[in-house]
């Protein structure tokens, strides 16, 4: 009886899994475009905002442009699909036309991937202050639905669907100093941080990306530092910074 009903049940059972296993390819899905966020956005602080300063780029740089990668979730497609992006009017101080100028965006065809560029404006009110960009990506006639929200392990909801970039001509603490740049240069003081600056005329060290600075470059940097501030101590004593301890690069 057993056996009989072994031969009777299991081929109803796998006739019954098959029938109720009805999920679309990832191919018909509707196309959506989304940010990838570089590696250095480490903190749960800020994994979504990017900082820039123009401090280090020489006095005739009236701009820059940054470059923030977006892909695709969806099929490729056989011709070039708009990309609407935009400033998102909450939690923005920069000024368009002032601090900032967005471009006209496409995905090429047959691309998963392109990158966006924005145009950073160095407006003189840079010097005293630091101003926020919210980037928004919307939906157009080429990508109709855009990314939803996703759980990080934190529990946090981080969108991938906007970008906040902070940016100044003003020193500012790079995202991955305390990841990374502590490894050469120490705790973060801003008197540090200005001594390096000046030293090797660089405010910037990615260590993600097509701009990265190499591990190597990264210790050339920091011996540099090191004899220039073996140097200044010796014709002017210790170097203090802000909360009152003497600089030192390991």
């Amino acid at each position: 009886m057993i056996r009989l009903l072994l031969i009777f049940l299991v081929p109803v059972y796998f006739l019954g899994a098959c029938t109720k296993q009805n999920i679309a390819a990832g191919s018909d899905a509707d196309a959506s475009v989304y940010f990838i966020y570089p590696v250095n956005f480490a903190s749960p602080s800020s994994f979504d905002s990017l900082n820039y300063t123009f401090v280090g780029k020489s006095d005739d740089v009236v701009k820059d442009t940054i470059r923030l990668a977006v892909r695709v979730a969806g099929r490729t497609a056989d011709h070039d699909r708009a990309i609407d992006l935009s400033a998102a009017g909450a939690g923005t101080t920069a000024v368009e036309g002032v601090h900032y100028k967005l471009l006209h965006y496409v995905m090429p065809k047959d691309s998963f991937q392109t990158m966006l560029g924005v145009v950073l404006l160095r407006d003189p009110s840079l010097l005293d202050t630091s101003v926020v960009l919210n980037l928004q990506l919307k939906s157009s006639s080429d990508f109709p639905v855009t990314m939803k929200d996703t759980i990080m392990d934190d529990g946090k909801f981080y969108t991938k669907s906007s970008l906040k970039v902070i940016f100044t001509d003003r020193l500012i603490k790079p995202n991955n100093w305390d990841s990374y740049l502590v490894t050469f240069f120490g705790a973060y003081s801003k008197v540090k941080f200005r001594f390096i600056t000046d030293v090797i005329g660089v405010s910037a060290f990615p260590n993600a990306g097509p701009g990265r600075i190499t591990f190597p470059q990264m210790q050339y940097y920091q011996n540099v530092v090191r004899n220039a501030l073996v140097d200044y101590n010796a014709a002017h004593g210790p170097l203090i910074d802000e909360n009152g301890n003497a600089v030192v690069i390991p």
